[in-house]
């Protein structure tokens, strides 16, 4: 069933405001692997001058309501979140977002098109403040797969383009550098190449932190028959887990002011000890004026590339 191009243009606000919480912060990093002490130790992130302690840059979306801010409960959307897989995800992190933040979150569909069989959905993301301050924009890019009407010819909807967020909002928490100076980084820098195993119990831990539960990721039987190769890691974990490179190479993750990726193809997580290894490796690919560097990671599994257009802006001392 296709999804109803009706909805492409409609805001969903969430009903409440989102607690950030230290132990929500903790379980997220621990559910990405993270042991970076301002995600999990209180002084040490009081002592590098944060309030409280700071979540890691894709924590926004656990931030995001139900599944994805879509409206997967409304029969008149038609869509079957288990047919859905992550095509895109991008972040733009106005400043940190530390414990005790009251997050509300707006998502705005913004358009849908066919690729064949496939209907592609994007969504944008507004965070603020319950007090207003702007805190990070967000566009997620999704597939359906499988429900385009193949006599209905393409499809493209968009709504009409919206204005964002300023990025020179003034933020009560303001935004970092990395301890790395950027006169002592030059262009074709590589980061320390890392290799993360993922796991079954990975997947279940992500869940818990992130609230996507999508079956696809556990349910072997759900996998199979909506045409995957086995269970699949969430894309939102593999991108946490590949961005773990910049941070660490950033020393304070609130350095990051855009994270994106596109997801090119999954990471089929076996039902064993092993699992499935994740390579990352990551170059300074462009200085920007302002301090900035983009890094462009390369990210693969049994030696496909599992994220393409993978970049990050990071700020520099």
């Amino acid at each position: 069933m296709p999804l109803n191009q009706a909805f492409v243009g409609r805001e969903i606000v969430a009903t409440r405001p989102f607690l950030v919480g230290r132990e929500h912060i903790r379980q997220f990093a621990r559910a990405i692997g993270d042991p970076n002490p301002l995600y999990h130790d209180l002084e040490a992130a009081r002592t590098a001058g944060y309030p409280d302690l700071v979540a890691p840059p894709t924590f926004l979306v656990a931030a995001i309501p139900g599944q994805l801010g879509l409206p997967v409960d409304d029969p008149d959307f038609g869509m079957d979140f288990s047919l859905i897989v992550h095509g895109e995800q991008r972040f733009t992190l106005l400043r940190p977002v530390v414990a005790g933040d009251e997050l509300t979150a707006v998502t705005t569909l913004t358009g849908l098109r066919t690729v064949a069989t496939n209907e592609v959905l994007t969504a944008g993301y507004d965070f603020r403040t319950t007090t207003g301050e702007p805190v990070a924009t967000g566009l997620c890019g999704l597939v359906s797969r499988g429900t385009a009407d193949p006599g209905a010819g393409p499809v493209r909807v968009e709504a009409p383009a919206a204005t964002g967020v300023a990025a020179t909002s003034v933020a009560a928490t303001p935004a970092r550098a990395a301890a790395t100076r950027y006169d002592d980084v030059e262009t074709g820098t590589e980061l320390p190449a890392r290799s993360f195993p993922i796991r079954r119990a990975d997947l279940v831990r992500y869940a818990g932190a992130s609230g996507d539960f999508n079956p696809i990721h556990w349910n072997e039987k759900v996998a199979a028959e909506v045409g995957l190769p086995g269970v699949i890691a969430h894309g939102m974990l593999t991108m946490a887990t590949a961005g773990r490179v910049v941070t660490d190479w950033a020393g304070d993750p609130g350095a990051i002011r855009e994270y994106g990726v596109k997801f090119s193809s999954p990471v089929v997580v076996p039902n064993d000890d092993t699992g499935a290894v994740v390579e990352v490796r990551a170059t300074v690919e462009k200085k920007l004026p302002d301090d900035r560097v983009v890094v462009n990671l390369t990210v693969r599994c049994e030696g496909a590339k599992v994220l393409m257009a993978a970049k990050a802006k990071v700020q520099l001392a």
